[in-house]
């Protein structure tokens, strides 16, 4: 008997319904990803006291640069593969997944090398504080060790996304989520290695994960089924998927630098405002889970159709996943308001880190929804194989931009709340140059398949 198709076909049907059955499996995966970061968060604050705590938040912008990067790679990849899916071409659609995962394995180890090596000489040049750089330096090389895994996990999930199988991998995550939480409790709370603990139990983490997701892909009931054997680089699907990735890469990875930019000034403050810094981040991971979930939807979405040539059903899907961001986002948004405190306490109990979470949040909570149309605009873009244009956006608005405010703006007022002024005033400035771009419609002349 053959197996059931995991594959969702979105050239068809009622669009908010196909953008949900996208977007719901899509969020869960994210909410066990971030439930296990989380809950590490809570295991360290509480048995690995705040140093542990502030060295692994000092370290998350590197890990998130490269895994922005591997990302966005990742998602360039799977563009091309669905528009191969949408147009039924299954002898490319083939080669497509397996060229993508033998990038991913080469990358990957390039990458593990380079991180364990600069993870420490980073921190420095970042001002961390020096109470921090130890546990900094612990947790980021266990992460950058296992680098290779996790660039073959978010290929692999990635490119099964790209066909519509959004389950699977939100069912490998969250079970990864429970395998993060005992392997945390073990080398932090009972064994109190701090830190280190924390970074070997989502190395072990990231490897399982990964693990799962390569032996779905080679139980693919389709023509994406991944085979050992046939792993190779297609030349001319590969220059097609570089053409689309790489600039998203850059894209994902010029936001991430711009943030390192920031986590330097933020690192001036103090430990206290770094530690707030990071926790903050983990607070609202939620709202983030909510905006990726719908612009990789939405990504899916428009390659599909834009494979398939539907060209009006892709500007009404980007119109219909406006309204979903704005409806859900802004509602957790207020939620995220009026609780920052109370769950802030949850992690550490202390009043001066507490104080400054809140202050953060209360200064870039209310412009989630302001971001959430960049990813909408530009996922809608690049569904349709067009990156470039988003990628200058993108470093305009963020990079340019930020740099611009720490170099230009901050010294006239050197203060926590004057630096994060920048979040809402970049976003804004960015969401009008991608809304006026999408709706020029210059883009779609552009595109390729």
């Amino acid at each position: 008997m053959a197996k059931k198709s995991t594959a969702i076909d979105v050239t068809q049907g009622v669009i908010w319904q196909q953008l949900l059955s996208l977007c719901v499996p899509i969020f869960f995966s994210s909410f066990f990803q971030q439930a296990y970061t989380l809950i590490g968060t809570y295991i360290v604050g509480q048995f690995g006291g705040k140093l542990a705590l502030g060295g692994i938040q000092a370290t998350m912008v590197l890990t998130e640069l490269c895994i922005g990067f591997c990302v966005g790679v990742g998602a360039g990849c799977a563009v091309i593969t669905g528009q191969y899916f949408g147009q039924h071409d299954d002898e490319r659609l083939s080669r497509s997944v397996h060229t993508a995962m033998s990038l991913a394995l080469v990358g990957g180890i390039v990458i593990s090398i380079l991180g364990i090596v600069f993870v420490e000489p980073m921190l420095v040049l970042m001002n961390t504080p020096h109470e921090l750089l130890a546990e900094g330096v612990a947790y980021g090389r266990c992460y950058f060790a296992t680098m290779f895994a996790a660039l073959l996990l978010n290929m692999g999930t990635a490119l099964l996304r790209a066909v519509g199988d959004t389950r699977g991998p939100a069912v490998i995550i969250a079970s990864g989520c429970f395998v993060n939480v005992v392997l945390d409790i073990i080398f932090v709370a009972v064994l109190h290695m701090e830190a280190l603990g924390c970074g070997i139990a989502v190395a072990l983490t990231i490897c399982s994960n990964a693990t799962m997701i390569v032996v779905r892909m080679m139980r693919a009931p389709g023509v994406w089924r991944l085979s050992l054997f046939k792993l190779g680089i297609d030349p001319g699907i590969c220059k097609s998927m570089l053409s689309c990735g790489l600039p998203l890469g850059v894209q994902s990875a010029a936001y991430s630098i711009s943030n390192v930019l920031i986590q330097v000034s933020v690192n001036s403050f103090g430990a206290d405002v770094t530690t707030a810094w990071g926790l903050s981040s983990r607070l609202d991971g939620i709202i983030w889970m909510v905006t990726e979930a719908l612009g990789v939807s939405i990504t899916t979405f428009s390659a599909q159709n834009f494979g398939a040539r539907n060209y009006d059903r892709m500007r009404k899907g980007y119109h219909t996943s406006l309204v979903l961001s704005f409806v859900l986002i802004g509602g957790l948004s207020v939620v995220l308001l009026v609780f920052s405190d109370p769950l802030s306490r949850l992690f550490i109990d202390d009043a001066t880190i507490s104080a400054h979470t809140t202050t953060i949040i209360h200064f870039i909570a209310p412009f989630y929804a302001v971001f959430s149309i960049i990813e909408n605009a530009s996922g809608s873009i690049r569904g349709a194989g067009v990156s470039f244009q988003p990628m200058m956006l993108t470093i305009f608005g963020t990079v340019v931009l930020r740099v611009a405010w720490v170099f230009a703006i901050m010294p006239l007022d050197p203060s926590l709340e004057h630096l994060l002024l920048v979040y809402p005033v970049t976003w804004v400035i960015t969401a009008t140059m991608f809304t006026v771009y999408h709706h020029s419609g210059n883009w779609l002349g552009r595109a390729t398949a």
